[in-house]
Order: structure tokens, then C-alpha cells, then sequence
């Protein structure tokens, strides 16, 4: 587990190197994000790399406590967040900042695709018109300067992506279910995931819809749930640790973190019926 510290960040700061040198992030090995992600991380990679990551991690604190306040214990103390900041990866940052609301939303989104599958269809509800325009001109502006920096890089990440097949393998949502020697698994993937998207969108809740699209989240991994930590409570940190021993430990292979994305729909559809009831009630 030790040979795991900062394994992510560092590619991504060895990404955000690339970037200042007119280098292919996707050349390095392992790195599999878009190259938005590796732009991202650009400004990280001007300091050096402890003192980054360092930053990295007080700012996935600092955005935590904003959101969540004491409460924040509960998701420092699961699996998936732990992890993610042992790590040094990026879902739970992105989830905390994007909904914020403010014009670069869209641009962030565009560092990790599968992390926007889950938030942009809220955000897509709340967002009045004029923010709207604010946020797809940031995203069009930065989309913009990664073609300026490499006009090619679609095509590089693109090659350099293993396929479906291989990323379903780590699956840590429902799909964990689908046992991924039947060869159905990414089929399977692509077809839930597509569904999802309407009720993910319809749903006005954000814990409701987030959890959904959670749930049938394309790409997943042990930390992909942290996204949800906003919302993480006893339960949740039970549970995450409940997936731990229930796939025995073996986080390359995904863990059955549907668990907790479940437990907060149920949630969230007990407080609605509570909220009925006392409507009704009154």
C-alpha cells in the first residue's frame, strides 16, 4: 500500500510537467486523463512536488470543511476519501468546487469526464441562463487553449486509452455486480449509464441524483464515491469499510461501493416521505 502514496497525484503533476514542457502528457505511463487534467495541474507542477501535493491536499480539507463543517469527520474517517487523498486523486476536489456554481464549472468538468457524467446534470437545473453562457465560454475558452497547447491531443489520448473492457474490470458501483469474466460488463455499462442520464437530470434533489448517476457511473474505481461525501454519515463509513471486507481487500478489482450510494437514495426518499407526510399533516 505504501508503493500507492501519491501515485496518482504524481502523475498528474509528471502530467502538468508535460504541459509546461510542450510534452505529451499521454506519453507518460499511466496517465490516462484527458489532457484538460494535465493543464490542470500545470500550476502544481511550477513547485515542488511535496509542497504541492501538500496544497493538493489542504485544498480537498479546506472545501470538505466548507461544505460539511464538524460533520467532515464522517467522510475523512471512509475508505474512498482516505484513499483518494492517500493517493492524491482528483473526484472529491472537482466534487466540492463544481457545484459552487462559478463560471469554470464546465472546465473542470472537462479534467475528469466521468466525474462531470455524475454532477452536470444537477448543475444543469440549477444554473440560471446567464450562468449558463459564463460557464460554456470558460469551458469554451479553456477547451480552446488545450488545442492551442496541442492540437493533437484527442488523438494521443485516444491511443493511449485502454478500452472499456479493461476499466470496467475496476468497477465500484452497481456494475461491480456483473461478473467481469461473462465479457458483458462494459456493454452493460454503456446501456445502464445511458439510461441514467434522464432520471439523474429529472431528479431535483442533489444527493438523489447524484447517488443515481453514482450508481451507474461508467467509469469507476474505490475512490469514485467519495464524490458523494458531502452527504457521508455513520452509515456510510460503515458501509465503505463493510465493501472493503466484502472484496477482501483487493482494490485493483473494484469493491461493492453501490452500497453507499444506495444508502443515501434510501435516505433521500425516506426525507421526502417525511416531508410529505408533515405537508400533509399541516
Amino acid at each position: 500500500m505504501d508503493s500507492m502514496w501519491m501515485y496518482d497525484f504524481h502523475l498528474f503533476y509528471l502530467g502538468g510537467k508535460a504541459v509546461l514542457m510542450g510534452l505529451a502528457p499521454s506519453a507518460i505511463l499511466d496517465f490516462n486523463g484527458p489532457y484538460p487534467l494535465a493543464v490542470l495541474f500545470a500550476p502544481f507542477a511550477l513547485l515542488p512536488e511535496p509542497v504541492a501535493y501538500a496544497i493538493f491536499v489542504g485544498l480537498n480539507l479546506f472545501f470538505l470543511w466548507r461544505v460539511m463543517g464538524k460533520r467532515m469527520l464522517w467522510a475523512l474517517l471512509s475508505f474512498p476519501v482516505l484513499f483518494t487523498l492517500f493517493v492524491g486523486q482528483i473526484d472529491l476536489l472537482l466534487a466540492l468546487v463544481i457545484p459552487l456554481g462559478t463560471p469554470f464549472s464546465l472546465a473542470l468538468a472537462l479534467a475528469k469526464p466521468q466525474v462531470g457524467f455524475v454532477l452536470i446534470p444537477w448543475l444543469a437545473r440549477r444554473l440560471d441562463f446567464r450562468g449558463w453562457l459564463k460557464a460554456i465560454a470558460v469551458g469554451a475558452a479553456f477547451l480552446a487553449l488545450c488545442f492551442l497547447l496541442r492540437p493533437t491531443w484527442v488523438a494521443e489520448w485516444m491511443n493511449r486509452q485502454p478500452g472499456l473492457e479493461f476499466y470496467s474490470k475496476h468497477a465500484s458501483n452497481f456494475f461491480w455486480l456483473i461478473p467481469s469474466q461473462s465479457g458483458m460488463r462494459a456493454t452493460i455499462t454503456v446501456v445502464l449509464a445511458l439510461w441514467a442520464r434522464l432520471p439523474g437530470f429529472v431528479l431535483r434533489e442533489k444527493r438523489a441524483s447524484w447517488s443515481l448517476l453514482q450508481l451507474f457511473q461508467p467509469l469507476t474505481n474505490v475512490y469514485s464515491v467519495s464524490v458523494l461525501a458531502e452527504w457521508f454519515g455513520p452509515l456510510e463509513l460503515a458501509l465503505s469499510w463493510a465493501a472493503v471486507f466484502i472484496a477482501g481487500g483487493d482494490i485493483h478489482n473494484g469493491m461493492p461501493m453501490l452500497l453507499i450510494p444506495l444508502s443515501l437514495m434510501l435516505r433521500a426518499w425516506w426525507q421526502h416521505r417525511q416531508d410529505q407526510l408533515s405537508a400533509t399533516e399541516s
